[in-house]
């Protein structure tokens, strides 16, 4: 069954990719000798810009998932699909960034530990460190049913036989119950847990927590009312976008007053983690002036709109090779050790590797076999952007 396609997803994929891209560039340079104070401070006020586009995702597939699927079809063979357009070229890239770090570090492949050594990459990725989303994310995948039913559930008591605005109501106290319950569980993870002495599977538990779905669920909970109500959901961030745009600048100023006042020297990017009360503000403000700021693009033509929906159009594969193509350049960049060019040298990274991991996507997406290491990407650059548009959007960056 076609639906109507959300053009503004495809953009909003778009700034979520580049956002990470250059996140990744700034924790590859604010951390290296002989960077200067007002490099490392710029880097960071930098960083606060991209805090929204890892969490992006998980409220699209939220959003997609209950735009395609809320109305009660059948999941089965969709997860079966997942499966391969998600998880196997995870394995794939799992295994590439493996055998890299064999070469770089001169280890033997075939050892008597390699086949343990890749499974523990699968579960805890190291070498592929931006890897961790996608296990995070398939998480909702594979636990979507049980959201579509508590979906169900909310529907049934609480909105049938209503009035529109009736339903807005209870929708708008419902995401603040959640949203409380939310910030709370953030406030535990940042304070409170750290301190926590336990044991045996608790203590596995919390010491992966930045990898487990729990953690993040508001953004897909976020994502799925954007796809159960599209129309209304539009309207709203249109309506709302001026406060977007306050709130944020509020949540930019805070966090860069906490990441100075942590240290003003050396600069800990860590102070600003997803899993803290603060970043979860910042970050849904940015998302949802982001959304606004999509919506106003998608009635446009124009480079900046074309280049926006290839990044989104291939971001999942761009999200999977970009780090290798960061430290091949990083590999260069290394040699230069001049005092002050950290954020030149950023900024320039970040002009490279995201339209050559795009690219790089794009190019890999028209092989034989090129779903393996693109997802989806792989079965759509087979078919022209036209027919492209008449079949249903898939979940991942595109769907990371």
């Amino acid at each position: 069954m076609s639906r109507e396609r959300i053009n503004e997803w495809a953009l909003l994929r778009g700034f979520a990719f580049l956002a990470v891209v250059m996140q990744h560039s700034i924790g590859e340079y604010i951390y290296r000798s002989g960077s200067i104070q007002a490099d490392s401070i710029m880097l960071g006020m930098l960083y606060h810009f991209t805090r929204f586009g890892t969490l992006t995702f998980v409220f699209l597939a939220g959003a997609i998932l209950f735009y395609q699927y809320g109305d009660g079809r059948k999941y089965r063979s969709v997860i079966v699909k997942r499966i391969g357009d998600i998880y196997i070229p995870f394995v794939v890239w799992t295994i590439i960034y493996w055998i890299v770090m064999q070469f770089i570090f001169n280890m033997p492949l075939f050892r008597a530990d390699s086949w343990q050594d890749i499974v523990q990459q699968l579960f805890v990725p190291t070498n592929g460190y931006h890897l961790w989303f996608v296990i995070m994310i398939f998480q909702f995948y594979l636990l979507f049913p049980l959201f579509r039913w508590l979906g169900k559930q909310f529907r049934t008591r609480l909105l049938d036989n209503r009035s529109p605005q009736e339903q807005q109501k209870h929708i708008i106290v419902m995401l603040i119950i959640i949203g409380i319950i939310y910030g709370w569980l953030m406030w535990s993870c940042y304070y409170a847990m750290p301190t926590w002495n336990v044991q045996g599977i608790w203590k596995i538990i919390l010491d992966h927590r930045t990898s487990e779905f729990i953690f993040y669920f508001f953004y897909f909970v976020l994502g799925g009312i954007c796809g159960s109500a599209i129309q209304r959901w539009r309207a709203i961030m249109l309506k709302i976008l001026l406060w977007t745009v306050f709130s944020f600048l509020i949540m930019y100023m805070w966090l860069g007053y906490d990441l100075l006042r942590f240290d003003p020297v050396a600069i800990n990017l860590n102070v600003s983690t997803y899993l803290k009360p603060t970043t979860f503000l910042a970050v849904l403000s940015h998302m949802l002036l982001m959304y606004g700021l999509a919506l106003l693009l998608a009635e446009r033509q124009g480079v900046i709109v074309r280049f926006l929906q290839w990044c989104g159009r291939y971001s999942f594969g761009g999200y999977l090779s970009h780090a290798l193509i960061l430290m091949g350049v990083s590999y260069f960049t290394r040699q230069i050790t001049a005092p002050g060019l950290n954020l030149l040298l950023t900024l320039l990274t970040f002009m490279i590797v995201a339209p050559t991991a795009i690219a790089l996507t794009s190019g890999l997406s028209r092989l034989p076999g090129g779903q393996w290491l693109t997802g989806s990407a792989g079965k759509k650059g087979k078919h022209s952007l036209r027919s492209h548009a008449s079949r249903p959007q898939s979940t991942l960056p595109q769907d990371s």
